[in-house]
């Protein structure tokens, strides 16, 4: 391994307080050590602007950077632009990475020759219990279109730019798409996917991921999920250009996509959000023979969308979580 490599790590930091300071020191404890640690202070309204500069004075390695707040992905292009490794991996400021995660990642890199390497992310919890297992230290190898297809089937591990490590020179030029907080992730790795890289796929847990009560995941159904049909038609597009031939897994992708926002939506009952649902149900209807199901979750939602049984669904769905 060459262990001259510059290794850089972006940290897109807000209102993560509580959790930082054992993030930071994750990335302190890395077995590989020729790193550049960016923390980009996103205005964070707490005393994360503190806390970064506190590490910067303990170890060079750290650069911490404070900017007017523009959200995760304007952090990240921030940390992106002023990376100056020759590789590049993303944290988030509440998450923690395993002792050897840079080690294995770049190992991976070199001995595949590969342009993204990617591992798995373990869900804990807030008092560090682990939320299931993976990993069987198996390796998979995607080349030319194959990285693409992953993402269109909606693979588990092409929706996060965590847990990865990505050869600069390759996605130079990609960024995330700022002002847009919901599925953003996915929507970089795609396009990093569209220029056919070597991938590597270790199947292995190097970072560990919170779960928290206060995570945007769990707020309920609002405008900013509308990202999720703002990328997917962003996909739609790209595919329609450069690879017309991959249509049908573009419907799939689509059906998927429509599937999800339905059980979002099931999250609430406010009237605005009537024509939405609508529609989604309107599109799994007409795609639905394109659908290849993620889950045994999605193949059932598929069909009660199909029988008209959909509001049915939704108000047994509220009722459960708002008594």
């Amino acid at each position: 391994m060459n262990e001259n490599a510059l290794i850089s790590i972006v940290v897109p930091v807000y209102g993560t307080e509580q959790y930082l300071p054992a993030c930071i020191d994750s990335l302190l404890r890395q077995s590989y050590g020729n790193l550049e640690i960016i923390l980009v202070d996103d205005q964070s309204p707490d005393g994360c602007p503190e806390i970064c500069d506190a590490y910067a004075q303990k170890d060079r390695r750290i650069k911490v950077i404070h900017q007017e707040n523009k959200g995760v992905s304007g952090a990240r292009n921030t940390g992106l632009k002023k990376a100056a490794g020759e590789y590049i991996t993303f944290v988030d400021s509440d998450d923690e990475l395993m002792p050897d995660a840079v080690k294995l990642l770049l190992e991976d890199l070199e001995r595949y020759d590969a342009d993204i390497v990617s591992a798995y992310k373990l869900p804990v919890d807030q008092n560090g219990r682990a939320r299931g297992s993976y990993g069987d230290g198996k390796y998979s190898v995607y080349k030319g279109d194959q990285a693409l297809l992953l993402s269109l089937e909606g693979e588990r591990n092409t929706n996060s730019a965590c847990a990865k490590l990505f050869k600069k020179s390759f996605i130079d030029g990609i960024f995330f798409e700022e002002g847009k907080n919901v599925h953003e992730d996915g929507f970089f790795i795609f396009r990093c996917y569209l220029r056919k890289p070597v991938l590597v796929q270790h199947d292995t847990v190097i970072y560990l991921y919170k779960t928290r009560e206060d995570s945007n995941s769990r707020d309920s159904f609002s405008d900013k999920h509308l990202a999720m049909l703002f990328f997917c038609e962003q996909k739609k597009a790209l595919i329609s250009e450069l690879y017309p031939q991959y249509a049908a897994q573009v419907n799939n992708m689509e059906v998927r996509t429509n599937l999800q926002l339905l059980d979002l939506l099931c999250r609430t009952t406010d009237k605005q959000f009537d024509e939405l649902q609508r529609s989604c149900i309107k599109t799994v209807r007409s795609l639905h023979r394109y659908h290849m199901p993620i889950n045994k979750h999605h193949k059932q939602l598929e069909l009660l969308v199909r029988l008209g049984l959909y509001p049915l669904y939704k108000r047994m769905v509220y009722r459960k979580y708002h008594r």
